[in-house]
């Protein structure tokens, strides 16, 4: 945030806090949640005002090192300016790269989200989409289903059938808010978080919604048993377009590539 507001003052834009009479707000994130939920009436004022709102959030390419920026949604809702003048080379500069695809893995895993983000806000029950994602998966196949709720979103198991894994996230040691994640699965069923651009880049297919930014590498159920075989090459060049380091917040690439939402 320090480095974001730092770039626009540099450029000339006036920054105030806590105003309803600006011409576009900034807040970090969209999970109205602890510390986080005033912003909600923020975000749901600008926009009901057809005001726009950027939004930082933590990155799903480097996790503590690139940080999302964007307009209105960190969803595929969102604008993000990462279709054009894009630097064919930007994903190796943040350290990031395609792994081969993998086909000989056997769990599926369903990657719950927070119940209070506006990402899910139109899926009520976070129970009730993850017995959907069951009900979907086992129309196609056998393999066993491991359940991961979010971190900070405990779900109620007793809502859940009986026969499926319950994985629980681990806090890894020196870090913020990062949690362990091996992704040794066959396919990675999630809504439109992190753990879908994840599963695509470490070449697990993603079973996702259309508002997710994994969407267009993502596979359907009834694919679920076939190759995973998707050209991501352009997507990941894309996805790093996305994101930004904290240095690169300063410097401000990221308010050239908005500005057109703004």
């Amino acid at each position: 945030m320090s480095a974001v507001l730092s770039h626009l003052q540099s450029v000339g834009i006036s920054t105030v806090q806590n105003s309803w009479d600006a011409d576009a707000a900034l807040i970090w994130s969209v999970l109205w949640h602890g510390r986080m939920v005033s912003n909600r009436s923020v975000y749901e004022y600008y926009r009901t005002k057809s005001r726009p709102v950027i939004i930082i959030d933590i990155g799903a390419l480097v996790r503590g090192h690139t940080w999302k920026i964007s307009v209105n949604n960190i969803t595929a809702e969102g604008y993000y300016g990462h279709r054009e003048n894009l630097d064919l080379d930007r994903p190796k500069k943040l350290g990031v790269k395609l792994a081969t695809a993998q086909n000989q893995n056997s769990t599926i895993l369903i990657a719950a989200q927070h119940r209070n983000s506006q990402q899910v806000i139109k899926l009520g029950s976070m129970e009730n989409w993850i017995n959907q994602q069951i009900t979907n998966v086992r129309a196609v196949t056998d393999r066993p289903i491991v359940v991961r709720p979010h971190p900070r979103s405990p779900i109620n198991v007793k809502l859940l059938p009986a026969d499926v894994h319950i994985e629980t996230p681990t806090r890894l040691p020196n870090t913020y808010d990062s949690f362990d994640m091996t992704l040794d699965c066959h396919a990675v069923v999630n809504h439109n978080s992190g753990p879908g651009i994840q599963a695509a880049i470490a070449g697990i297919r993603p079973i996702v919604d259309a508002t997710s930014l994994a969407h267009p590498v993502s596979v359907a159920f009834r694919g679920i048993e076939t190759a995973y075989d998707i050209d991501r090459s352009q997507w990941l060049i894309e996805m790093a377009h996305t994101e930004y380091t904290v240095q690169e917040l300063q410097e401000g690439s990221w308010l050239k590539r908005i500005a057109p939402a703004l």
